[in-house]
């Protein structure tokens, strides 16, 4: 007879219990630092398939750390979930008295379970903690993919909910559960007992956003998540690891604390650790870096009894593939760029997060009307979260299906499967609202055949979903989200400037006098070093794809081929404090730099024509930072960090500076970049405040936007439309993004 065993502790988790309880606890001032090593991995080269681990030491403030417990429930669907729980639940429990004595926030957050707390200090403590002013746009979602996860194969199929449990075993497990009156799907109702929570200090809360009030109102910037399960809740849910990377916070995985819900009778068909395995390596590569308890307790790193060396495959085999009875990853492309050829019948399945935005509430309001539309007419079949839709009839040379908003989970990912006939190639459809549109061209999976059962999967999307085949629609505009992790820069980060290809280039990537080269899904590599003793500044590209640096410690403009990564000096001047920022004039070869002389507090302006001919055209200055030229090509425009000022002056034929007037004073706050966008507005970093201002070129400031850090240092404009506004941030040496109304005139 199968024993429950959570109530029946077996021998095993006994022997763990008593080594918890004999173990004496590591005696540690509360005002320690705390002394980490953090493991992640970077790209070798530009190439993202090829990566290398990465060991980080850092030093934290135990008053500015918090652990978070992700769903360390009482009792589970999987009996085999709850074996491996069990094995590992002293250890955590360790872990966490361990922090507590060092003065470290914890925060239980057992989803779906609140109340059972209702009445609980630390459940009244988390609903109390005061609303944050910088409270993130959809932090109360889950999150089932972040920019970096797109453009990557994601390493396990979980799409079957990962129960790898014997069938027989399973049932007696699911009538054991319904005899305990517990829904066998959903068995959960409390934190499992095995972890204690302190009255006096701890926090209890599964709500996005009252666990980012809790880490605002104390001040925490560095994140530890524990728990289960990897691949879906530590992930995906409104607390966990990817709403903390996109929002900010210095996130990190206790990676020998955790589980995944992952079956090796599924691909890549490897042993169930070693499915954990490869989800830590997926998310050192493109989530946030690991650490492991040994850190906190001495000794050796957690480790299942089941999981024994030899017993796995390699930790990562890139020449794994699906065998053609399962989902394929295909790439479907945009109707206007598709040149495929028409196929077998075929079905096609991917996720999508559908914002409440796209469903208004009045049903007049044509934003409450949500279409899929194919731009062929191909004979196609579309299934949202199981349920088929109805086609629109009439005209339309297109083929038009209506979204049901009854089978929508609204806010969150829903699965999308499409069947095509094959007769015509797939192309990538459209989804329409009375607002916006967007187009899933990309990632999808791919199976021969028609079967019913491909219509859905057994759990919710935004479970069995992988991050692979997931399409977000657009944040809302002046969203600040993290591009790259913490320290992926020195403090030196300095630049942007973006490419064609969307590519962002910024200064100092990992060492100084470097430079760095981010994809646009925020995979940062280095792109060049510079000649010996030069440390880069401003960037700004020629329309030719060419693009210079400012090398402020040689006095130099340097001229960087992008195809052959080829250094040379553009311009040299002796008399040169820096050079700092660069503008580019419209006409593509005129460039003028700031220089500012920072112990005397004075600066210049130098005008540097196509031949590299150095001109200066203004002294006697503050502190010269950022420097722009508006869209007509007909003002320069400067700003002064120490003085605090906004000058503008009018261009001559010849480039010469006159007319110089002050646009605008600040009473607090430097300044450092600015850029205009194509109506002339002025974007401008307010170094020590954390924000962008947007401001009229006659001083009015219209916006101001946080960038999830306190030194944000220089800006561009990028991505496929000029809409995004890329920041480098010095606290934090990572860019942060946002959105806007209007593209950058660049």
């Amino acid at each position: 007879m199968l024993r429950n065993p959570l109530l029946v502790p077996s021998p095993l988790f006994c022997l763990f219990a008593l080594a918890a309880a004999l173990s004496p606890l590591p005696s540690v001032h509360a005002t320690s630092p705390l002394e980490v090593q953090l493991r992640f991995q970077r790209p070798v080269t530009g190439d993202s398939d090829a990566f290398a681990a990465v060991n980080r030491n850092e030093t934290w403030n135990p008053s500015e750390t918090a652990i978070i417990v992700c769903d360390v429930w009482d009792y589970h669907h999987s009996p085999n979930a709850v074996g491996r729980l069990q094995e590992m639940l002293p250890r955590l429990e360790k872990v966490l008295k361990s922090a507590r004595q060092q003065g470290i926030t914890i925060i239980h957050s057992p989803s779906d379970c609140m109340d059972a707390y209702r009445e609980h200090p630390g459940r009244r403590r988390a609903i109390d903690a005061p609303q944050a002013a910088n409270q993130p746009a959809d932090i109360e979602a889950w999150c089932s993919a972040i920019p970096a996860e797109e453009q990557a194969a994601y390493p396990i199929d979980q799409s079957d909910g990962g129960e790898d449990d014997d069938r027989a075993v399973h049932a007696e497990w699911a009538r054991k559960l319904t005899a305990l009156g517990r829904n066998p799907n959903m068995p959960w109702q409390r934190q499992n007992a095995g972890i204690s929570i302190d009255p006096n200090r701890d926090y209890i809360s599964d709500r996005g956003n009252e666990v980012w009030n809790i880490l605002e109102d104390r001040g925490i910037q560095n994140v530890v998540l524990t728990g289960v399960h990897t691949n879906m809740c530590v992930l995906g849910r409104p607390f966990g690891l990817r709403q903390m990377a996109r929002n900010g916070k210095h996130v990190v995985l206790m990676r020998d604390m955790t589980d995944t819900m992952y079956n090796p009778a599924r691909w890549p068909y490897v042993s169930h650790f070693e499915g954990t395995r490869r989800i830590i390596s997926h998310i050192e590569r493109f989530v946030c870096p690991t650490i492991t308890s040994d850190q906190w307790l001495g000794g050796k790193p957690f480790r299942f009894v089941g999981d024994v060396p030899g017993n796995h495959q390699p930790e990562r085999n890139e020449s794994d593939t699906l065998p053609k009875d399962h989902w394929q990853l295909v790439t479907v492309q945009d109707p206007s760029t598709s040149k495929a050829a028409a196929g077998q019948p075929q079905s096609y399945r991917c996720v999508v997060r559908m914002p409440e935005r796209w469903f208004a509430s009045k049903t007049d309001d044509p934003g409450s009307t949500v279409r899929v539309r194919f731009k062929n007419r191909d004979n196609v079949r579309l299934w949202i979260n199981g349920a088929e839709q109805a086609e629109v009839t009439g005209d339309s040379q297109d083929r038009l299906f209506m979204v049901s908003q009854d089978v929508v989970a609204v806010g969150d990912a829903n699965l999308l499967v499409v069947q095509s006939s094959g007769s015509i190639a797939f192309q990538a459809p459209l989804i329409e609202t009375g607002h916006e549109t967007l187009t899933l061209a990309g990632t999808w999976q791919m199976k021969q055949g028609h079967d019913p059962a491909l219509t859905t999967m057994p759990l919710p999307a935004k479970f069995g979903g992988s991050s692979d085949i997931v399409f977000n629609a657009a944040d809302p505009l002046w969203t600040p989200r993290a591009v790259t992790r913490k320290g992926d820069f020195t403090t030196g980060i300095e630049g942007p400037a973006c490419d064609r290809d969307g590519n962002i280039f910024a200064v100092n990537f990992d060492k100084q006098g470097t430079i760095g080269k981010v994809t646009p899904n925020g995979i940062a590599t280095l792109f060049a070093k510079l000649p010996e003793g030069s440390i880069g500044n401003g960037i700004r590209f020629a329309p030719d794809g060419t693009f210079f640096v400012a090398d402020y410690t040689k006095h130099n403009v340097l001229r960087v081929d992008p195809s052959s990564g080829e250094i040379s000096i553009h311009a040299h001047h002796p008399d040169m404090n820096q050079p700092n920022d660069l503008a580019l004039a419209p006409d593509g070869r005129t460039l003028f730099a700031s220089d500012p002389n920072w112990s005397d507090g004075t600066g210049n302006l130098w005008r540097i024509d196509g031949d590299g001919t150095v001109s200066k055209i203004a002294e006697g200055m503050g502190t010269t930072n950022g420097i722009e030229v508006s869209p007509d090509g007909k003002t320069l425009y400067v700003n002064e960090s120490k003085q605090r000022n906004v000058w503008a002056f009018d261009i001559g034929k010849t480039g010469s500076l006159s007319n110089k007037r002050l646009i605008r004073h600040f009473d607090s706050h430097g300044f450092d970049g600015m850029r205009c966008d194509v109506q002339g507005n002025l974007y401008i970093t307010r170094h020590g405040k954390g924000t962008v201002i947007k401001m009229t070129p006659k001083g009015e400031i219209l916006k101001e936007i946080p960038v999830l850090g306190k030194r944000p240092s220089n800006l561009c404009f990028g991505g496929p439309d000029r809409k995004t506004i890329y920041v480098t941030e010095v606290d934090s040496q990572r860019l942060v993004q946002f959105r806007v109304d209007q593209p950058g005139r660049e």
